[in-house]
């Protein structure tokens, strides 16, 4: 429990910047169920606005979600501003992009066919997206597999991002540095992020949700994962620092100030 206790510090001595980065994150999650409640009833420039504000404030989560994990690197315990985590974030932002379609397919596909092997194997005769109603159990199971099988590249392909700077294909000829059995810890609590994720899934559903309060309680479920996801990034990027690794390919857009603090390796003038 060493590794996460030290996480936990890190993110209490931070915890302005954690609170408005989750807060962020929560604000569009509750903003996203209004605006599905409230759809039927709006004209098509208030369904815009919704739109446009809702996809704003999870982008500006995102990245500063992403300064904050650099700056993790780099800073540790150090506080650091809003603007600051904003302006470093965005170096990162379309790699992440980029890394979540390549891997939201991947995943798919591999969910997919573990889905026609179990179909193979039960009396299940519906399409993959119908057994989700059918089948709860087994469309869920299929995710599980599926995410386990990938744990290596979905823990350590953004952390390696974060600290190497590197692009998406860059961060694979790291992979045979590190074993997943020298981060135990990590893939313990991601394991237990799954599970968490997983259990809300199939807990009795909660009557249409009709006042402030109780879209409020609606997303509590969700909060859970995403802190514990929060706590299994910032030991992933802990993880990928403590192994000294070396790339030498540097952004070339950055000016020499930003050198300074993004690369991996003293520069001199």
């Amino acid at each position: 429990m060493t590794e996460i206790k030290k996480t936990l510090a890190i993110l209490e001595a931070r915890w302005p910047e954690v609170t408005l980065i989750a807060g962020l994150h929560i604000l569009g999650m509750l903003s996203n169920k209004l605006f599905r409640a409230a759809k039927p009833d709006l004209a098509r420039t208030w369904v815009l606005l919704y739109m446009a504000f809702s996809f704003l404030i999870m982008i500006i989560s995102i990245i500063l979600y992403l300064g904050f994990l650099r700056t993790v690197y780099l800073e540790g315990q150090k506080h650091q501003s809003p603007l600051v985590l904003l302006r470093i974030g965005k170096h990162f932002f379309w790699r992440m992009v980029g890394f979540g379609l390549l891997w939201g397919l991947v995943y798919l596909i591999l969910a997919w066919l573990i889905f026609l092997i179990t179909k193979q194997l039960t009396s299940i005769d519906t399409g993959f997206f119908e057994t989700a109603k059918v089948a709860p159990l087994v469309y869920q199971l299929c995710f599980i597999a599926a995410m386990l099988i990938l744990i290596k590249p979905f823990l350590f392909i953004p952390a390696l991002i974060i600290v190497l700077d590197c692009g998406v294909f860059g961060s694979f000829k790291f992979f045979k540095q590190f074993k997943l059995s020298d981060a135990k810890e990590l893939a313990v609590l991601f394991c237990v992020q799954i599970a968490s994720t997983s259990l809300w899934a199939f807990l009795p559903k909660l009557g249409e949700a009709k006042t402030i309060s109780q879209y409020i309680w609606g997303v509590i479920p969700s909060i859970v994962p995403y802190f514990i996801g929060f706590v299994v990034s910032v030991m992933a990027v802990r993880f990928v620092a403590s192994l000294d690794l070396l790339y030498d390919n540097l952004p070339a857009s950055l000016d020499l100030e930003d050198l300074r603090k993004y690369s991996n390796r003293d520069l001199k003038e």
